[in-house]
């Protein structure tokens, strides 16, 4: 049998750990792991040796062996795959493949067992931080998922090490003692960062982005977050065109967000027309973009607020009915 782990790297590297050593309980220790370095010879040779002297027990790590390697390991991973398609039917193999396409999954899925762990979002994110909580043993008074969920964002590998910190505290925990205790910046300051470039000031929105830099904060993390939030402001736009009386639960349920970013991101978008809104995102999509190519990654961020906060200094586009001062009639 065949089992694969795939999609979210933190939830699949997880589950294939814990396989690997539950495998490895049930059998004495005799799995064979390869990781770096693995190619279609060493797992042959495993897979024979396993023949001679019983049932062949693999747990391979395709992400160590493969990532990085560029165009050069998609030869080397098939062939990995093929000598696994030629494996003893008796073979357990387990194997971590987070990053496998379409075509791979397939095959995946024709050897054996393929488990896709996807990354939790929005809703879903906080539901998963409480079902880890629940796990942990942790007891709770009050939203520490969602305080979790402010405090890290997707950062999944961040949150299970908090958990891991508060399971030792013999207490129940509070949103309040869970911010004290984490020492981190809030996820939700990147709405403080958009509100002063929707007010168009420079100063207050660069100080905002200063403060987080210096509290800490990696500049791909701020930028994830302003690109979600702004996202979520545009969703907000949108929801408002269709329907200018959308509150802060209708508007979490559309854009699976929890309550705190959809109030905010609505009170935004009521202040948005889609001229205002297009620069924004504009901005925010190149900085982004840029930062992916490898730009210098504190300068991007910083040039992006800026910019983002005189583009709605310098005023917004009406919308049909404004006066001629720019307010609705």
């Amino acid at each position: 049998m065949i089992h694969v782990f795939s999609g979210d790297p933190f939830l699949a590297g997880r589950a294939f750990a814990d396989a690997a050593r539950a495998l490895s309980a049930e059998h004495g220790g005799s799995v064979v792991r390869l990781a770096e370095g693995l190619d279609a010879g060493s797992v042959g040779e495993a897979l024979d040796q396993g023949g001679l002297f019983g049932r062949p027990l693999l747990a391979l790590d395709l992400d160590a062996a493969f990532t990085g390697a560029g165009s050069t390991a998609t030869s080397a991973r098939n062939a990995v795959i093929a000598r696994l398609e030629a494996a003893p039917p008796d073979a357990l193999v387990i194997v971590l493949d987070t990053a496998a396409t379409t075509a791979r999954q397939r095959r995946w899925r024709a050897l054996g067992t393929l488990e896709q762990l996807s990354t939790p979002r929005y809703g879903k994110l906080v539901a998963w931080v409480r079902s880890e909580l629940e796990g942990a043993g942790i007891r709770t008074s009050g939203d520490v998922a969602a305080t979790l969920v402010d405090l890290f964002g997707d950062d999944l590998p961040g949150i299970a090490a908090e958990l891991a910190k508060l399971r030792v505290l013999d207490e129940a925990l509070t949103p309040e003692r869970v911010t004290a205790l984490a020492h981190r910046p809030a996820a939700r300051n990147a709405f403080q960062l958009i509100d002063a470039v929707m007010a168009g000031d420079a100063a207050l929105a660069f100080a905002t982005l200063e403060a987080l830099l210096q509290s800490g904060e990696a500049p791909v993390r701020i930028m994830a977050a302003l690109t979600w939030q702004v996202d979520l402001v545009a969703g907000c736009v949108g929801l408002r065109d269709l329907d200018p009386d959308v509150d802060q639960a209708r508007a979490g349920a559309a854009l699976k967000a929890s309550a705190y970013p959809a109030g905010k991101a609505l009170a935004i978008a009521k202040r948005l027309d889609e001229a205002a809104l297009t620069a924004l995102i504009d901005t925010v999509v190149a900085a982004d973009s840029a930062m992916k190519r490898g730009a210098d990654p504190v300068w991007r961020l910083q040039a992006c607020v800026l910019r983002a906060a005189r583009l709605m200094a310098g005023g917004r586009t009406k919308r049909p009915g404004a006066t001629a001062h720019g307010r609705d009639g």
